[in-house]
């Protein structure tokens, strides 16, 4: 009697699925984006405390990603993001059922490590399952399923803060049954080959050669990922606290737009040189960092409008441009370790500046925390793209391959 075979998605269908596993990255990353100011309410958090929520995924996240970002190498793209995503499930349940705070910094850790299991089977299987054959189109779709998924996110929690009865849990119910369903998809995700190799965990690795385009490159992802982290982590604190604004589904409409503008920007940052877009990238992320302090102090919802795009616009231009230098300088045996390496050093980073931040907005107030490190961050950006006058440019950067690479021979 012969064994009954396991209906499989077709490739575009599949190519469409794991699409939706990369949005869903972002989403579960930008779910409590929203939440955070009722979380001051309801169990009188501080700012410290709610940015700390906020880094604790990214660094749980980037420890996944260090551990098991080839096991899909080995055992499947399946299997690791059916496995990824199941994380994902339990981490959002936890935030369904959270009693007190120290119940969401457990459900992060699950949400984080999920996402970092799953991030780079997904990437993978997007190239492979892809028809077209361009990688271009592969970025692309990237780039935009991200995008979309953090939109829907801060959008989906604005309106259900404002709206449901149950602000603090409405938005994780969404996404629970969002992640459910895309695990029934997975399921029926056809099965990539695997290695004959054992498993064992990526190390991060600095390259053997260009390593100062390599450190140029970290730093102009970090310097984007640092101010937007202050958009995600208090956003919606400032907007309600100093803009003045007491509706959660106009304020994530407004929030919403900074995610929006990566998509543009990073059409835009292939058609120039990776030199040029980090400078512009770079002036634009100041330029948008500092107008939330006038949006702050004169209570202007235009302002904060104004800076959540332009923000976004620099972030988008400064992230291409980085990851392109740092893709650039990989190795080709050692290249996942070598973005593990930056992933290590952006991630961290983007925490540290969230928790010092909200360190600050906890002792001195919101206003004074965005009055002393705005500028910072600022000077950050502009400073990762000066940073890339020093290193060599090859002109436009072709969008880095998402096809897994192949294990170190030694």
């Amino acid at each position: 009697m012969g064994t009954r075979q396991r209906r499989t998605l077709s490739r575009s269908a599949s190519f469409g699925l794991v699409a939706v596993v990369l949005a869903l990255s972002l989403w579960a990353s930008g779910a409590p984006a929203m939440v955070y100011p009722v979380y001051l309410d309801q169990w009188h958090a501080t700012p410290l405390l709610t940015t700390a929520l906020f880094a604790t995924y990214p660094v749980a996240l980037v420890l996944a990603l260090i551990l098991f970002g080839s096991l899909s190498d080995v055992i499947g793209r399946r299997r690791v993001i059916l496995a990824g995503m199941i994380l994902v499930a339990c981490g959002t349940l936890v935030f369904v059922a959270a009693g007190s705070m120290a119940w969401l910094f457990a459900g992060r850790v699950l949400q984080g490590v999920g996402v970092g299991v799953a991030l780079s089977a997904a990437a993978a299987a997007l190239a492979e399952f892809d028809r077209s054959g361009r990688v271009e189109r592969v970025s692309a779709v990237n780039t935009v399923a991200t995008s979309s998924g953090a939109a829907l996110a801060i959008l989906a929690g604005g309106g259900l803060v404002q709206y449901s009865p149950a602000p603090a849990t409405a938005p994780f119910v969404v996404l629970l049954v969002v992640v459910l369903a895309v695990i029934v998809g997975a399921w029926f995700l056809p099965e990539s080959a695997r290695t004959g190799t054992p498993w064992r965990p990526a190390r991060p690795a600095l390259p053997s050669r260009s390593r100062g385009t390599f450190f140029v490159g970290a730093l102009t992802v970090a310097s984007a990922f640092i101010m937007g982290g202050v958009f995600l982590a208090l956003g919606a604190q400032i907007a309600r606290d100093l803009v003045g604004s007491d509706n959660a589904l106009l304020t994530g409409a407004v929030l919403a737009t900074w995610p929006i503008a990566g998509i543009p920007a990073a059409v835009i940052a292939r058609r120039v040189s990776a030199r040029s877009a980090a400078l512009g990238g770079g002036v634009l992320a100041a330029v948008g960092s500092l107008m939330l302090l006038p949006a702050g102090s004169d209570r202007s919802l235009g302002l904060f409008l104004a800076a959540s795009i332009i923000s976004g616009l620099g972030y988008g231009l400064l992230f291409s441009s980085g990851f392109g230098k740092v893709s650039a300088s990989a190795t080709v045996p050692h290249r996942a370790g070598n973005l593990a390496a930056m992933y290590l050093v952006v991630y961290l980073a983007q925490a540290g500046g969230a928790v010092g931040i909200g360190a600050l907005a906890t002792g001195r107030g919101l206003a004074a925390a965005l009055a002393i490190g705005m500028p910072v961050i600022a000077l950050l950006c502009l400073g990762a793209a000066v940073a890339n006058l020093s290193t060599s440019d090859g002109g436009t950067p072709s969008p880095p391959s998402l096809d897994p690479e192949p294990e170190d021979a030694h």
